[in-house]
């Protein structure tokens, strides 16, 4: 009797809890998003960085809600206690004019659809047929595996990794094992963006006409004007 009480009493809670996760998780992705898309909108670069902390706040929760808590700190202290910080240090030390930052916006926007366009093309395709099962993928993969550079996709099962090591080892094993490639194609992207931080910095030298500072101060400035005004007159007489 008390166990036909007591399911429906549970049933209610879970799925209250259901309903406020899901709720939860659309206010965060929502938030997300809309200042994802005011970091790109916004003219001024110091505000840019306001909704870009923003931004990783809204990510940190959507990780919390998936039960990384780990992960959610990590973004919370590298991202927002040290990268966001610099950035903001940086766009305050070098003090670009907002007439030049929207002279590179307006070439950026047609690349920056065009990539939107092809992340939500593959999404759609994603949840519409596996790749395991795409017509299109399934082709390559002996091309790929037997070609000259000899790839191998090792399989893993995460659900023994994570019955037999801890949450860090999984993302140890995860980052230098398995996705080592990636790793490397992340460190790769941050020595371009440290190259293009210096080239911001360096300035530009200006060409300008040498001067004989010595001869300019030795010269007679009474002859000079005695010249001056001889031409003067010269040219009023004819």
């Amino acid at each position: 009797m008390t166990s036909l009480v007591l399911r429906p009493l549970c049933f209610n809670s879970l799925h209250k809890k259901g309903l406020l996760m899901t709720s939860m998780f659309f206010l965060l992705s929502t938030g997300a998003w809309m200042s994802a898309a005011l970091v790109l909108r916004s003219k001024n670069p110091v505000h840019s960085v306001f909704y870009l902390v923003l931004t990783f706040l809204h990510a940190s929760g959507l990780l919390v809600l998936l039960g990384l808590e780990f992960f959610a700190l990590l973004l919370l202290l590298v991202y927002i206690g040290a990268l966001a910080i610099m950035f903001l240090f940086v766009v305050m030390l070098l003090d670009i004019p907002a007439t030049e930052l929207m002279a590179h916006q307006r070439g950026a926007y047609p690349v920056a659809g065009l990539l939107f366009v092809t992340l939500v093309i593959s999404l759609v395709g994603l949840l519409w047929q596996p790749v395991e099962t795409s017509p299109l993928v399934t082709p390559l993969w002996p091309v790929v595996q037997g070609g000259p550079l000899g790839l191998e996709f090792p399989e893993t099962s995460w659900q023994t990794a994570a019955m037999s090591h801890s949450a860090l080892a999984q993302l140890g094993v995860a980052l230098y094992g398995v996705h080592v490639d990636l790793l490397l194609l992340a460190s790769l992207l941050l020595l371009v963006a440290m190259i293009g931080a210096v080239a911001l910095t360096l300035t530009r030298r200006v060409h300008a006409p040498l001067h004989d500072v010595f001869a300019q101060q030795s010269v007679d400035y009474q002859k000079v004007v005695s010249l001056v005004q001889q031409s003067t007159q010269a040219k009023t007489f004819t």
